[in-house]
């Protein structure tokens, strides 16, 4: 078994001393770059050159998110000791090399439905990236183009950019151990754009006075900015206090939202802002002071005060988790004092889901789809104001935190193949209305 660890804060610069008792000992010195994930082998072995790859994108790249790569480091050493495979032994023959038995693997989990085409291809890509590293760096010496670990390619993309008319296509660099991704959003194996039809919508409405407080606003949330799962289980008081007015409309409102500037913790790290709506703001600003929330607030100080006495306890992501409630207050923490994760708004979607399927067979949505909700519908308003496309788009990948374009342009697409979401995103302030309890005043 291949253990992964992340382990404490890391230390760039350190200091050797020596103890009277004739030991050495290590001390962090300067230049603190936080947790980082280590590999092992089943023997406890240290990876080194696994470790050290980590250890430069963190250190050097500045790497905001290793997850992925640790991740596809371990499955692939995983899979070698599995196979009895050497990382650095690369016979003449493709079929007998690890990366492209590896490749093979990963090609049949997918086949057998254990594995996404986006999974398996960012995972392959990693391992290119960590060979390419390992030979520039001298851990992998080749002596001829056959015995090397993979073979460089240059492949012409359809551009379907903006400015596709000056450019058709363009070049990218990639290699023949890359795993294709199928472009079909329709197809089996991506899930397509399902965002909540009005009716679902409605039936929906019906139900959130089931659902506790925090799920309810999570929804709305979701629905209302378009915000991940992720993204709205860690929305801070900092983020809402960003809260700035839209020129365009007295209705809505833009957040700033920024891992390094008030804790919320974005895909890729990536500062944007965001969408919402007056009056979902102004309930989230009574709910941050309503007696039930600080009832909360209070056991999840008690958890930071006596964080350095239970740190050892506690699992890293747990520990990294409360680190960041102590610099940047969180909006929603559980009964028991700990900062809400998206595991557990999943948890309480899927309960209240069930719950409704009992009324409705057909709802079967996802958290997610609220995100692609509000993408949908609010891509419509912006179309029927007559914007042009381009800025429509440009607007949208701002507010969603898009980082390819073609995400965003799935949006689109889907609305010219469904007709019937073409309406305007006034329906879902309705339904935010109607929601926060609106026709009761």
């Amino acid at each position: 078994m291949t253990y992964l660890v992340h382990s404490s804060d890391v230390f760039k610069e350190t200091e050797l001393k020596k103890l009277d008792n004739g030991t050495f000992h290590c001390l962090p010195f300067n230049d603190n770059i936080g947790s980082l994930p280590t590999l092992f082998s089943q023997d406890g072995i240290f990876n080194h050159e696994a470790n050290s790859y980590l250890f430069y994108l963190k250190a050097i790249k500045r790497a905001k998110d290793l997850s992925p790569c640790a991740q596809a480091l371990q499955a692939y050493y995983q899979f070698l000791e599995d196979k009895n495979l050497s990382w650095d032994h690369f016979p003449p023959v493709k079929r007998l090399k690890p990366t492209y038995i590896f490749r093979s693997h990963l090609l049949k989990q997918i086949k057998q439905g254990k594995l996404a085409h986006s999974t398996a291809s960012v995972r392959m890509n990693q391992i290119v990236n960590y060979y390419k590293w390992l030979m520039h760096e001298g851990y992998l010496t080749i002596k001829n183009e056959r015995e090397a670990p993979l073979k460089m390619e240059f492949v012409s993309i359809q551009n379907t950019g903006a400015l596709a008319h000056l450019s058709p296509t363009f070049t990218v660099e990639t290699s023949d151990l890359r795993i294709k991704v199928p472009k079909d959003a329709s197809s089996k194996n991506i899930r397509p754009l399902t965002p909540l039809s009005r009716e679902a919508l409605d039936t929906l409405t019906r139900f959130l006075p089931k659902a506790s407080e925090e799920l309810r606003l999570q929804i709305l949330i979701s629905i209302d900015t378009g915000l991940r799962i992720r993204e709205v289980a860690t929305l801070t008081l900092s983020a809402l206090d960003t809260a700035t007015p839209l020129a365009e409309s007295r209705h809505r409102n833009e957040l700033f939202v920024s891992p390094q500037s008030n804790g919320v913790q974005t895909k890729f790290a990536k500062e944007r802002h965001v969408e919402i709506s007056s009056e979902l703001l102004a309930v989230l600003s009574e709910y941050s002071t309503s007696e039930r929330r600080l009832k909360r607030v209070k056991k999840l100080e008690a958890k930071l005060d006596n964080l350095c006495d239970v740190a050892l306890t506690l699992k890293q992501e747990a520990v990294d988790a409360l680190e960041r409630c102590d610099r940047h207050e969180p909006l929603f923490i559980s009964e028991q004092g700990n900062p809400v994760s998206e595991k557990s708004i999943e948890a309480r979607w899927t309960e209240l889901r069930q719950r409704i399927k009992e009324d409705d067979a057909s709802f079967l949505y996802r958290f997610h789809d609220l995100r692609s909700t509000y993408g949908t519908y609010r891509l419509n308003d912006l179309l029927e104001a007559n914007l042009p496309v381009v800025e429509c788009m440009e607007l949208l990948m701002g507010w969603m935190g898009h980082r390819d374009e073609s995400t965003t342009w799935k949006y689109l697409r889907f609305l010219k193949r469904k007709e019937a979401f073409k309406v305007k995103f006034g329906i879902l302030d309705s339904i935010m209305h109607e929601a926060l309890g609106g026709d009761d005043e």
